[in-house]
């Protein structure tokens, strides 16, 4: 099956580090004391309750090391980053904005795709020469990784994965040459839920090509878009699933860059409409008009969606949406072209700078990064200067119940 240009679809931040030609660790540095985060509200998951490693699977090829410095502290804000002259991804508290503390480093750069699986596990996947893959959930309590699942062939889409509000299910594409397909794994096996053919092999648009599956915020239903699906293939590309009875409940042929809210079970994606939601009691409806947004991201307390926007230089431009009702566009306080934004608690946001396609031509492959990042608090509306090169993930994803 044809590659379409994996480090393309990969998350924003990965694209980051690369084009700033420094070693890192996405998802999402020292931030504003007025910044508020819900934390404080999400109890420390009692362990994980996820199975042991699939068996039966190819060689895999070796975990990451990884080292300690620290106890991650009950309750704590963290994110996963790369740091000036860490080479690997980084384990950050957040909690206290004045005096962020790396409590961990997944040494070296074999380690893509890092999510916090809860507050106290890491999940990553290594890749070697030869085809083979494997996911991996690093301990940063007992200092232990084990293997979730290894696969060889290697196709495209491997690196979509998302693990369940409760820890306790994952939802990640399978790829090799007969195709891509979408599962569950949990304590009660590995469930396929579409099979999706074989992607066919094209260029791919980073503003407008997008793979993703997620859970919703309350554990009820699962999600999954992507925009490579092959004509012939019957498996609709957009597709909601009830996780109680593996019932689809919605789907479409169209639709992109689509994320869950930090609460509740609201789906945002778009579309040629603009941006649209969908929930369980109220369908389908357009949100925002005419939005083409770019790689969303919601607050873990369900109030907001940050993202970034082309613009008519060849630039992109970060905004969010408030959502009340009903949903509103915001535009500040974001003062520089930027790509990649996250949020790092439910108020602060991260961006990476773009040089100015009005002074920089910007050819194939889009604008370059200045190397500079920044942190833009929404409650005060201030921007200062970021020590973080890239962002992967934080946590919590979601806010309290």
């Amino acid at each position: 099956m044809a590659n379409v240009r994996a480090e393309v679809l990969a998350l924003a931040m990965f694209a980051l580090c690369a084009c700033s030609g420094l070693p890192g660790a996405s998802g999402r540095a020292p931030s504003s004391p007025a910044a508020t985060h819900v934390a404080s509200k999400t109890p420390r998951p009692s362990g994980p309750a996820f199975p042991g490693q699939v068996p039966g699977g190819p060689a895999a090829p070796a975990p990451a090391p990884l080292t300690c410095g620290s106890r991650i502290p009950a309750f704590a804000n963290l994110a996963l980053v790369t740091l000036p002259g860490k080479i690997g991804v980084s384990v950050r508290d957040i909690s206290d904005l004045s005096n962020p503390i790396s409590r961990c480093l997944v040494h070296g750069t074999t380690a893509t795709y890092p999510r916090f699986m809860d507050g106290t596990h890491v999940s990553y996947i290594v890749t070697s020469p030869t085809g083979n893959g494997a996911l991996y959930l690093a301990d940063l309590l007992t200092r232990r990784t084990k293997l979730v699942r290894s696969w060889a062939d290697e196709g495209t889409m491997y690196w979509v994965y998302a693990w369940s509000p409760d820890a306790k299910t994952l939802s990640y594409m399978s790829s090799n040459s007969a195709g891509v397909a979408w599962h569950l794994l949990s304590a009660a096996g590995d469930v396929t839920l579409s099979s999706l053919g074989q992607i066919p092999g094209r260029d791919a648009s980073p503003d407008s090509d997008d793979a993703m599956t997620g859970f919703s915020a309350d554990g009820q239903y699962v999600a999954l878009e992507n925009t490579f699906t092959g004509a012939g293939t019957t498996a609709a590309p957009f597709q909601i699933v009830r996780l109680s009875d593996h019932k689809l409940v919605y789907s479409r042929r169209d639709g992109s860059m689509a994320t869950w809210t930090g609460s509740g079970a609201h789906l945002y994606f778009r579309t040629v409409a603009g941006v649209e939601s969908w929930d369980p009691k109220a369908g389908v409806q357009v949100v925002a008009p005419g939005l083409s947004w770019i790689h969303p991201w919601p607050s873990a307390d369900g109030l907001r969606i940050v993202y970034t926007v082309a613009d008519g230089t060849g630039n992109h431009q970060v905004g969010y949406l408030r959502l009340t009702d009903p949903p509103t566009v915001v535009f500040g306080p974001f003062l520089h072209p930027g790509t990649a934004a996250v949020f790092l608690n439910s108020t602060l946001v991260w961006y990476a700078e773009e040089a100015s396609c009005a002074q920089t031509q910007c050819g194939i492959g889009g604008p370059p990064l200045t190397g500079r990042t920044f942190l833009d608090d929404l409650v005060v509306q201030t921007e200062r200067p970021s020590v973080d090169i890239a962002v992967f993930d934080s946590w919590p994803h979601v806010g309290a119940a």
